[in-house]
């Protein structure tokens, strides 16, 4: 083992900045011939990319990977600068290691080095001692002349216990958070011994840090009135492996639409848009964190941190439950060692101890998380080494709420990638080069953010809620993204690639022969006819939508004019927009929503109040009666256009009967100045109280559009963009569905028809259901029309409204989904 000597440890050293002390520690490092003197450099260059302080005065600077070659031998070296230098805003280093890795030698030194960092008082006084033989032993631990212990079977013996580490990859986060999981059940201390290192069981990070390899012998120890009882339970589980020889839990909710068979890291999200990509990610940051350093009041920030902490279990309690059922117990099961991360003892205790001395919560919690993650990133064993971008992951997680989010202008590659983000607001997309984008990739957002209508409108893949780890991957590093599944693939396999490969030709196969037929009419197999028009944001996609095969723009997102600009466009502007979609349609309908800002549609130059909800203020309707003159001029465009072709006119976010009639007595106001014919209006139907009020709101329109998105978060009270809630907002919940159903049953008895312009409706399962509904012209992205057309030649109306009613019964989105994957089986089956 690997041991460090007086000739490798200098004593009262000083130096004015962290580079200097870098280039003096690399000086020693060469003259003990562990190094080239070019490392030095690459450790120069490795502390610009991430700091190597890890708290309580100690940093341990190394090269980068790709400089390895420069090291000659593997060694450790100390230089103590007991006047401190200052390393990074967390604090001044005093004594720092220098690390040379060609091998794993090392690795019992940085485990010896993690103990030191537990244990505040011991750092302080090795920091000014005169004695190096205290800074040996601290790093080389306790003598271990007499050897590794043998290997035995477990024996139980007192308050002792003997077992072997699990196989393969030993005491990793799935099985260490078995273990935590089985202490907690008792009173009693436990203790896991490894070759001269100790961690506390009950900390999940403790027991990473011990570096247990598969196979290695643990000698548990346990006191308490309960003692044996922990240990009987102990030796049950690891007879078990501690679940890692465990077959993954049966599925008992429907089967998932896709099997997740990759040998790559998955990071799990929601699948937002479909389809795969393969290629470098690059990440889109046009956010920093940044938190105060200090804080008077030390019991407020005891209570933010604790909601921070309460806030990110409950995301990571979701993400497991969806991926549960997505991927089974064993892949879901890093969710659960992420809870437990959240839980650990030794982290919430060193957190709230900086509190009490004045750091912020989130000062406190970011020192803690990243030195404990910088610590665990050396290890050369890479499932452990792994588990640093875990705890980065839950850190991030809980620092978010704690910090503020600083703008920074994105820089964008000169090549496609896959494109990963915090989130996507209207105006980044408006930047993006779709030709750059391979797909899309976001730490927060719903599947129906604003990032998922972008994806499916640009016909990329698109996974989101995938948490904020996702940031700290490299840029250009290659990376699968499955948008059918809703993960992200990190360091794919050969076979992981080609199975890629063969999954994108598979299904641009499919996609050709969809586009052969676009112009066919949406005719079910009984000879049922369904219209599907498109959603476009400006004017130049009104012939893509023809050419497409739409029949029509069933939404036309006006608000998109007022975007990305300083001041609104005039009627001019607005006239020759819409002047050239009603052109470029030649005949076919328009339909034109009437300005839609708010909710997540800022618009600057208008200087709205903030507001403490967005989603439940002044937005649609609303905000064109706040703001007549806009809503007049706007008005005044669309029915010039009018004289040109085929043009209806929607209002958005319509909650009650005398905001109709105010926005009709408007428009009729407005035509009459303009001298213009009337034409059809409509109402998005995206508010519950709209859909009671149905009956009397279709006496005075020509049709309803129903508005999935919105109706399903107000409906199921779930802001679609909560981290959290996200996954669940589903527009195939019963509940959406039933007012879906009461909207067509109103219509109907009113003479008028239905549309569907939300996110489901270009979802195959969402187009069947809403079709057997009663819903007659489907409204979706661009590259989904074809898609969607063939779906519907596939299918009878009678087995679409038999899917429908049994919908209505359903209790649950996923089994809504259930049905029609049935249904879509047993027609592919007879094909």
């Amino acid at each position: 083992m690997l041991s460090l000597t007086p000739s490798q440890v200098r004593l009262g050293w000083s130096a004015t900045n962290k580079a200097e002390a870098i280039r003096l520690v690399g000086q020693v490092m060469v003259e003990s011939g562990f190094i080239s003197p070019g490392y030095v450099d690459s450790m120069l260059k490795r502390e610009q990319a991430s700091a190597t302080f890890l708290g309580h005065g100690i940093a341990i600077p190394h090269g980068l990977p790709e400089a390895r070659h420069l090291v000659l031998q593997t060694g450790v070296v100390v230089v103590q600068f007991p006047a401190g230098v200052v390393w990074s805003e967390d604090g001044h280093a005093h004594l720092v290691v220098g690390i040379a890795a060609r091998s794993d030698e090392h690795l019992q030194v940085l485990a010896n080095l993690t103990g030191v960092l537990d244990d505040e008082a011991r750092a302080v006084a090795l920091a000014s001692t005169l004695d190096a033989a205290a800074i040996i032993q601290a790093l080389n631990g306790p003598s271990a002349d007499a050897g590794p212990e043998p290997r035995a079977a477990p024996v139980l013996d007192g308050h002792s216990l003997q077992v072997l580490s699990p196989p393969p990859y030993g005491l990793h986060a799935r099985p260490a958070t078995v273990l935590v999981e089985v202490v907690r059940r008792f009173r009693a201390d436990v203790t896991v011994h490894h070759e001269g290192r100790q961690a506390n069981a009950r900390s999940l990070l403790s027991l990473l840090r011990l570096g247990a390899g598969g196979g290695t012998t643990l000698t548990l120890t346990a006191a308490g009135d309960d003692a044996d009882a922990v240990l009987l339970a102990l030796r049950d589980a690891f007879d078990a492996s501690l679940g890692e020889a465990a077959p993954a839990a049966p599925r008992t909710s429907p089967l998932p639409s896709v099997a997740l068979d990759y040998e790559g890291t998955l990071v799990a999200g929601l699948s937002a848009s479909p389809g795969i990509a393969a290629g470098p990610v690059w990440a889109f940051q046009r956010q920093r964190l940044e938190v105060e350093e200090w804080a008077a009041d030390a019991a407020r920030e005891h209570q933010l941190l604790d909601e921070a902490l309460a806030g990110a279990a409950a995301e990571l309690r979701q993400l497991h439950e969806g991926f549960l059922l997505k991927a089974g117990a064993q892949r879901a099961a890093i969710f659960k060692a992420h809870l437990e991360l959240l839980d650990d003892p030794e982290m919430l205790s060193e957190s709230h101890g900086l509190i009490d001395i004045g750091l912020s919560a989130g000062a406190s919690w970011r020192r803690v998380f990243e030195s404990r993650a910088e610590g665990l990133a050396l290890l050369d064993e890479p499932v452990m080494a792994a588990r640093a971008a875990d705890l980065r992951d839950v850190g991030l997680r809980v620092l978010r709420p704690l910090a503020r989010v600083l703008e920074v202008e994105p820089i964008f590659p000169d090549h496609p990638v896959v494109l990963l983000a915090e989130d996507l607001a209207p105006s980044d997309t408006a930047k993006l080069d779709p030709a750059m984008v391979l797909g899309l990739c976001t730490a927060s957002g719903g599947t129906t953010s604003h990032t998922a209508i972008i994806a499916r409108s640009l016909d990329l893949p698109a996974v989101v809620a995938v948490g904020p780890s996702v940031m700290d991957l490299r840029n250009g590093q290659h990376c699968i993204l499955d948008g059918d599944a809703g993960v992200l693939v990190v360091g794919p396999s050969e076979r992981d690639r080609a199975k890629a490969a063969h999954q994108r030709e598979r299904i641009r196969t499919k996609r050709e022969q969809e586009k052969l037929e676009r112009y066919r009419p949406a005719i079910t197999l009984d000879g049922k006819r369904m219209e599907v028009a498109a959603n476009i944001n400006e004017a130049m996609e009104a012939r893509k939508a023809v050419d497409a095969g739409g029949e029509g723009v069933g939404l036309m997102r006006t608000e998109f004019l007022f975007l990305q600009r300083d001041e609104p466009p005039d009627e001019e502007e607005q006239f020759l927009a819409y002047r050239s979609m009603v052109r470029a349609l030649n005949g076919l309908p328009l339909i034109l929503r009437t300005l839609d800002i708010g909710g997540d549609k800022h618009v600057p130059y208008l200087s709205l109040p903030a507001e403490a909800n967005p989603f439940l203020g002044v937005r649609g309707i609303r905000l064109c009666f706040e703001r007549e003159d806009l809503f007049r001029t706007q008005l005044r465009a669309i029915l010039r256009a009018s004289k040109e072709g085929p043009v209806r006119i929607m209002y958005p976010m319509v909650a009650m009967p005398e905001e109709l009639a105010k926005a009709r007595a408007i428009t009729e106001s407005v035509r009459r100045e303009v001298g213009a014919e009337p034409v059809e209006t409509g109402i998005m139907m995206e508010v519950p109280s709209a859909v009671m009020m149905a009956e009397q709101l279709a006496r005075d329109v020509s049709f309803f559009s129903i508005g999935t998105n919105d109706l399903t978060q107000y409906v199921l009270a779930m802001d679609r963009r909560h981290p959290v809630l996200a996954s669940q907002a589903d527009g195939l919940h019963p509940a959406v569905l039933r007012m879906v159903d009461l909207t067509v049953k109103a219509a109907r008895r009113a003479g008028i028809w239905v549309g569907a312009c939300g996110g489901i409706a270009g979802d195959p399962s969402g187009a069947v259901v809403l079709s057997g509904l009663g819903v007659t012209e489907l409204s979706v992205a661009i590259p989904s029309i074809p898609a969607v057309k063939a779906l519907l030649r596939g299918i009878s109306m009678a087995d679409a409204e038999a899917v429908a009613r049994r919908a209505l019964e359903c209790v649950s989105a996923a089994e809504v989904r259930g049905l029609v994957r049935d249904l879509l089986a047993r027609k592919e089956a007879m094909a």
